[in-house]
């Protein structure tokens, strides 16, 4: 990886159900990019949640599925999300492009994802890659390399 410059994205905005609390609910922003996932000489699109609460990358098991990567080989791991349940990934060595900025990336792919729309890029392998900063005003997210 060897971005020389900054990256700016925009939020994105996903419909959402009025709750009790918030009547005038309709939209939710969140800092979700599009990557390219690359294994071997397969590639995929994919959305993934920029979460400065998660600890590393998770991506849902369908996509290691699509890519050929033989999930339950990988490096089993148990995490525990905000349901406080246990949920198991299993690590693999993967690509990644960020807007043509190639990377490698150690993540987890999960069959407990199945509740999110979009895989996660956490602190361990993306933010100790990046300076990111979020601006939730102007619904925008700033990755600049780390030197």
């Amino acid at each position: 990886m060897a971005p020389t410059s900054s990256l700016r994205v925009a939020y994105k905005s996903f419909p959402a159900t009025p709750l009790e609390p918030f009547p005038n609910r309709q939209f939710v922003h969140r800092p979700v990019i599009d990557i390219l996932l690359v294994f071997g000489n397969k590639s995929i699109e994919y959305q993934v949640l920029i979460d400065s609460g998660a600890d590393f990358c998770i991506f849902h098991t369908e996509m290691a599925g699509i890519l050929g990567i033989p999930v339950t080989q990988g490096k089993k791991m148990t995490f525990y999300g905000t349901s406080g349940t246990p949920q198991t990934a299993y690590f693999h060595d993967v690509h990644i492009e960020v807007s043509g900025w190639p990377m490698k990336l150690y993540c987890g792919f999960s069959f407990d994802m199945k509740s999110l729309p979009y895989g996660i890029l956490g602190q361990t392998g993306f933010f100790d890659r990046f300076k990111i900063e979020f601006d939730y005003q102007s619904r925008r997210i700033e990755l600049k390399p780390k030197r």
